[in-house]
């Protein structure tokens, strides 16, 4: 029998599938606008940037979770744009990362599978398959 690790419910899930990554510059100019705007507060102690599909998670903090991968907290400086909703949920859309994240992650250039997106830091356990 092999470990597998699951999360324990203690965080809800926000959003589930795949992460694919802006280009390199591009969350900069995201987050500069998003603090003049007062969208966000870059002071709330954070590991990076991500993107969401919904507006109404901006400037809240999420983890992200990708098989026994966890890390955060990650701050929402983004969402999707109306007209692009759709095709992202036909994409099975999960998150945003910024070019650095990305890079932590291993998301270079094809979207990573599996990405679990989380309101709090997830608590895992070990349970025997």
């Amino acid at each position: 029998m092999a470990d597998v690790m699951t999360a324990v419910v203690a965080a809800t899930l926000l959003a589930s599938g795949t992460a694919t990554r802006y280009d390199p510059g591009v969350m900069q100019v995201v987050v500069a606008n998003r603090v003049i705007y007062g969208q966000i507060d870059p002071e709330t102690a954070h590991r990076g940037y991500v993107a969401l599909l919904d507006c109404e998670h901006l400037g809240r903090l999420v983890w992200l979770q990708q098989g026994e991968r966890v890390g955060g907290p990650y701050m929402v400086a983004d969402c999707a744009a109306e007209r692009d909703r759709r095709r992202l949920l036909a994409l099975g859309f999960a998150v945003d990362l910024s070019w650095e994240l990305a890079q932590e992650w291993g998301i270079y250039n094809l979207p990573g599978a599996g990405f679990l997106v989380w309101d709090s830091e997830p608590r895992l356990s070990r349970r025997a398959r």
